[in-house]
């Protein structure tokens, strides 16, 4: 027994000795030989690409009196029914920039403490300030305004609803049927244009009144007739809308994407709504900046990327909006992930120099060395 205790203990003794190098491995300094690696984490840039569109509702009404339009005006073919027409008015190519989930890296030995970085993470500038941008948020919105509130006839009758009272009624007010309304609806449009033609024609062989004062009368002859005439022919109202739809290519050209989709009858839609007919986006990349770019990034420098921070050199590429085979819009710009990544020297991150990119594109905007006076310091 007294053995068995003996050889348990010098078991222990043996595993807590193998055991303490281990412990003493994971208490070593930062910066010392097998300590975890830190660094700064950074991204580089890739371009979206954003439509503004402008567009257009109109709310047809039918007229109450629709049926009577060829019998009494001699109106043919009003329209018997209610219906909205939407129109693409105008479209805004913008672009915008945000973090590329594949060019995520880490700055890592002493110019990782002089990366500066924008508030969504992407590279901005080395042993620099960077001022804070703007934050812009774009809503995409596919609520409708209720146009039916809008389109409403008005009580416009200069007549009675109501028949006169006599002995064949018993003396009671009888209201009047749509036969009846319809037709004294449509003599005074006929007693409008008339007034009119007299007025304008001066018929009546009078002094007509100051120019001012006879513009005004004969607007108003012609609004109120324009009033009773869509009591039979109908009326509209319009409303303007503002839409935006973001589309991020790849690194490669983009064509017969899906980036929303239009109907006359519903409007601008997303483009997972199948009611509505495709509107394409087109991104041609520009292959002869990139293979020229291509061939200039590498570096023979063997410790080349070594601090872990490189930029973009951007892309460029031809834009064009489709629907089917008519171009809606175009435009030609800086794409950041159609171009190439490079590493930044070594030679330019010891502190001694400051460098800014561009947010947009990551793109260098400029190099300075920090020593060397200016022209206006000499």
């Amino acid at each position: 027994m007294k053995l068995s205790i003996f050889t348990l203990a010098l078991s222990l003794f043996a595993v807590s000795i193998l055991a303490a190098p281990k412990d003493d491995k994971k208490k070593e300094a930062p910066g010392t030989a097998g300590a975890p690696l830190e660094g700064v984490v950074y991204a580089l840039p890739q371009t979206g690409i954003r439509i503004q569109i402008n567009a257009t509702r109109e709310r047809f009404v039918h007229g109450p009196f629709q049926i009577y339009a060829q019998k009494m005006l001699g109106i043919d073919n009003a329209p018997s029914a209610d219906a909205d027409r939407w129109n693409l008015d105008d479209m805004k190519i913008e672009v915008f920039s945000e973090p590329d989930p594949e060019q995520v890296h880490k700055a890592i030995g002493p110019a990782a403490q002089l990366v500066s970085m924008t508030e969504s993470g992407i590279l901005a500038g080395i042993n620099a300030e960077v001022k804070p941008g703007k934050t812009e948020i774009q809503t995409q919105t596919f609520l409708t305004k209720n146009l039916e509130d809008q389109v409403k006839f008005d009580d416009l009758s200069i007549w009675s609803f109501y028949s006169p009272a006599d002995s064949t009624k018993n003396f009671k007010m009888v209201s009047k049927n749509i036969d009846q309304k319809a037709a004294e609806a449509a003599e005074t449009i006929f007693n409008l244009r008339n007034s009119r033609f007299a007025l304008l024609t001066n018929a009546d062989d009078e002094p007509l009144p100051d120019g001012k004062s006879f513009e005004v009368m004969t607007s108003e002859l012609g609004k109120m007739e324009a009033n009773y005439l869509s009591l039979f022919i109908g009326k509209s109202s319009k409303q303007s809308y503002t839409f935006s739809f973001d589309f991020v290519p790849g690194a490669k050209t983009a064509k017969g994407e899906v980036f929303f989709r239009f109907s006359e009858d519903r409007g601008v839609l997303p483009k997972s709504d199948l009611s509505g007919r495709p509107i394409l986006i087109e991104v041609n990349k520009s292959e002869n900046l990139a293979t020229k770019q291509s061939g200039l990034s590498t570096s023979e420098n063997p410790n080349a990327g070594k601090s872990g921070l490189f930029y973009r050199m951007p892309g460029m590429a031809e834009i064009r909006v489709l629907d089917g085979s008519t171009q809606l819009a175009g435009a030609r710009t800086a794409i950041a992930q159609f171009g190439s990544i490079a590493p930044i020297p070594e030679n330019l991150l010891d502190g001694s120099y400051r460098l800014e990119f561009y947010p947009s594109t990551g793109a260098v905007k400029s190099i300075t060395e920090m020593n060397k006076p200016t022209e206006t310091q000499k």
